[in-house]
């Protein structure tokens, strides 16, 4: 009986390895050949646009300087083998130790998350193998190694990975790497410090980069130097001494410009932090040097016009320290058409103010955080009354309008055409700063912790590519799409890699629709005339960022921003515009920040530039959907609309009892309409536009006499309404949300005043961050 059973299982086994053993063989016989050519260089990764034309290569022979290994000191070799391969000189391709290690952590951690590469399996990964962490990859990167070794010396093949390996700004072998950050064409010249560095930037050669992030390129190279010792190719007491140095003192000074400038560099970028950083497709090594074919949504036309801009004598540019920011998706799938990375944007690595870097976005965030909210939740009205008042936030403090005046009950609409704040913070209020949170998030903006602040852009801030994709949001019947660079990736064996689509309900259709319809009037008639597209129907919104009390104080600051944007759209395209400065100081310790001779328009110009030369003339409108119903000019969530024309409301909105007249309104009107059949329904409302049209002719001939008086004492706003007379929008943003008095410098990311040490939301802010005001 037992015999049986032990022969069963022996049998069993027996098949297990066969079975094994014919798929190894499979695999194997399966791998590709080894080529000369193929080890001498690696392959180079190649960009393509929207029409599959190409617009970039990523590895470039002239950004490597071949070395022969005799060239390379002991030291270099010492280096790189302890920290790559430590036992490099004597396994025979495949390190069994590593190896054994390696499948341990995968079978704890998951399969790809320990690597035993060896350095000849490394020069066989980014010559002839995909970046895919597969079985088989591993076996045929595997059997390929033992056969590399067969052929070549250990020296050739140490040769051909230094040859080969990124270095980073770049770099491409190991003499290339030496004169990049040292000035250093002779290799034997080399310290120990500095071989220990070159060794660790194969790894993460941007996250590790000297330049940039000295106190992690030293924690790299202090790990070289101690493997060294360990691997005793240097003394204890060499690796503490050389630990010593400080990075700055074996660098040379960084050269600014050693990658070549393109229209479409800020693009790929972003595409590498698509790939690479955000979502781990590929690591950076395979990014550059694996033969990648990555097919994009560019879209090449609107790149270079964005380029074009960007650099143009057209804007008026007020230094040559200003930037700006600018990203352009499609309005109907979220694909990122181009990517304005900053005036000085030359290469990967390089500040992206389009796709990466966050701004306070003042104003532009009312429709999200505000507006948006309260029609998708308490199903307000176009027309819904405002009372814009003397106020404060809950916890007290006061809130100030830009003119330190208040225009008393007005509508929603108005209320967003001409960017008033307190409008904004009542709506906020009513509706709750957690559902305006979950509104937000719907729309690819995480903001978290939230304070009453938020509401008219105090917090730590969005990027033009998140803020175009928000809005898109709204001109695609309240569907969001995540921005994407990627359509495909095409590997060297042919197989691919595509990108699954992140799209999802983020509001009602009715929300989208009448949010997009008041933004329309702030293009036409408010505050963003100057992004106003001749014949194509737009919809956009303005927004702009205090310069906080404490440092108009201490600077003895005059009025001025510090941040201004424009995000806007059309049913084609969605893009969001920001300008500014880097730092509140620039290199030789002068203030800087946005003055109002023209420059807070700059972000208005731009989209209207781009948009203008990249749309199709006939653009269509956006279509009403069935969910909203019309009375005169104002928008109703169908179902809510009053079935008498409203008397105007004299009593200013309080959050709790806006929220509760709202409810019982709702639920009489609803009843009402069930009740009426369709004809009853159509003649109630041709009485009640008669009586509209009646009344808004009143009410038009009283805000007349109230604005001719308004203008005798704010000569400013008449200057705004002009469209064709000259600082027109310079008024526009002054009046868009200036005097915030009580905003603090805590949410002006990268632009405090040195010795200010005060963190986003706390120190010194009260629970409701006041001190975070934003506006514009």
């Amino acid at each position: 009986m037992w015999k049986k059973i032990l022969l069963s299982m022996f049998a069993v086994v027996m098949l297990v390895i066969v079975a094994l053993c014919i798929m190894v063989a499979v695999m194997i016989f399966r791998a590709p050949s080894l080529n000369a050519s193929d080890l001498q260089t690696p392959l180079s990764t190649r960009i393509y646009d929207q029409d599959k034309k190409l617009i970039g290569t990523l590895f470039h022979q002239e950004n490597r300087v071949k070395v022969s290994i005799d060239e390379v000191p002991k030291v270099v070799q010492d280096a790189v083998i302890s920290i790559e391969d430590k036992r490099f000189r004597s396994h025979h391709g495949v390190d069994v130790h590593r190896l054994a290690g390696a499948i341990i952590g995968n079978i704890k951690n998951g399969w790809g998350t320990e690597g035993a590469s060896t350095i000849t399996q490394q020069v066989i990964k980014r010559s002839v193998l995909t970046p895919e962490k597969t079985l088989t990859r591993k076996v045929q990167e595997a059997w390929l190694s033992l056969q590399l070794e067969r052929k070549y010396s250990k020296d050739e093949i140490l040769e051909m990975y230094l040859n080969n390996v990124y270095f980073g700004h770049g770099a491409y072998g190991i003499k290339t790497a030496s004169i990049t950050y040292f000035g250093q064409e002779d290799l034997s010249k080399l310290s120990v410090s500095q071989a220990a560095l070159l060794a660790g930037l194969p790894n993460l050669p941007s996250a590790d980069d000297p330049f940039k992030y000295p106190e992690r390129a030293k924690e790299r190279r202090d790990l070289v130097l101690s493997a060294m010792a360990n691997n005793n190719v240097i003394s204890k007491q060499q690796a503490d001494q050389a630990k010593e140095i400080p990075i700055s003192k074996i660098l040379r000074k960084e050269e600014k410009k050693q990658e070549k400038d393109s229209p479409y560099n800020a693009y790929i970028d972003t595409v590498y932090e698509q790939l690479v950083k955000k979502e781990k497709i590929v690591t950076e090594k395979e990014f550059y040097q694996d033969g990648l074919k990555i097919y994009t949504y560019l879209d090449s036309k609107a790149q270079r016009k964005v380029y074009k801009m960007l650099h143009s004598k057209e804007i008026p540019y007020p230094d040559k320290n200003f930037e700006a920011g600018i990203s352009l998706v499609d309005t109907k799938t979220g694909a990122v058409k181009a990517v304005g990375g900053g005036r000085h944007f030359k290469s990967i690595s390089y500040t992206n103010y389009g796709s990466s870097v966050k701004n306070q976005p003042g104003s532009t965030i009312k429709p999200v955080l505000d507006y948006g909210p309260a029609i998708e939740y308490l199903k307000w009205p176009t027309s819904y009354t405002l009372n814009d008042e003397h106020y404060q936030y809950s916890d007290g403090t006061p809130i100030n309008e830009w003119d330190n005046e208040y225009w008393g009950n007005i509508s929603m609409r108005r209320a967003l055409e001409w960017s008033r704040n307190i409008p904004a913070l009542k709506a906020f209020q009513a509706v709750g700063s957690e559902k305006a949170q979950k509104f937000a998030g719907g729309l690819g903006i995480k903001i978290d912790p939230i304070y009453e602040s938020a509401s008219i852009g105090g917090f730590d801030g969005v990027t033009p590519l998140q803020m175009a994709a928000a809005y898109a949001a709204f001109g695609n019947g309240g569907t969001y799409n995540e921005p994407n660079t990627v359509k495909k990736i095409v590997f060297p064996d042919g197989k691919e890699w595509k990108p699954k689509p992140k799209s999802r309900t983020a509001m009602h259709d009715y929300t989208a629709y009448m949010i997009t319809d008041m933004l329309k009037t702030v293009v036409a008639s408010g505050t963003g005339t100057q992004a106003n597209l001749d014949g194509i129907p737009v919809a956009g919104k303005t927004g702009s960022t205090n310069i906080p009390k404490e440092l108009k104080d201490q600077y003895g600051l005059g009025n001025g921003i510090i941040d201004s944007w424009f995000s806007g759209y059309t049913t084609q395209y969605a893009m969001a515009v920001w300008t500014g400065y880097p730092s509140l100081k620039n290199k030789d310790g002068d203030i800087q920040y946005i003055r109002y001779d023209g420059s807070q328009d700059i972000a208005k110009q731009l989209f209207r530039q781009i948009m203008i030369e990249i749309s199709d003339p006939n653009t269509p409108d956006f279509e009403k959907p069935d969910s909203v119903a019309t009375i005169g000019s104002e928008l109703y969530v169908k179902g809510t609309q009053p079935q008498t024309v409203p008397e105007k409301q004299t009593e200013p909105d309080s959050s709790k009892q806006v929220q509760e007249e709202q409810k019982d309104q709702e639920a009489e009107e609803t009843d009402e309409e069930e009740k009426d059949n369709e004809d009853e329904e159509n003649q109630d409302t041709s009485k009640q536009d008669q009586v509209e049209q009646n009344e808004k002719q009143q009410e038009d001939e009283k805000t007349e006499k109230e604005q001719d008086k308004k203008n005798e004492e704010q000569p400013d706003q008449d200057d705004k309404k002009q469209d064709n007379q000259n600082g027109k929008d310079q008024d526009q943003s002054k009046d868009e949300d200036h005097g915030q008095e009580n905003q603090g410098p805590d949410d002006q990311k990268n632009k405090k005043a040195p010795g200010n040490n005060d963190n986003n939301g706390n120190n010194g802010n009260n629970d409701n961050g006041q001190q975070n005001e934003g506006e514009g």
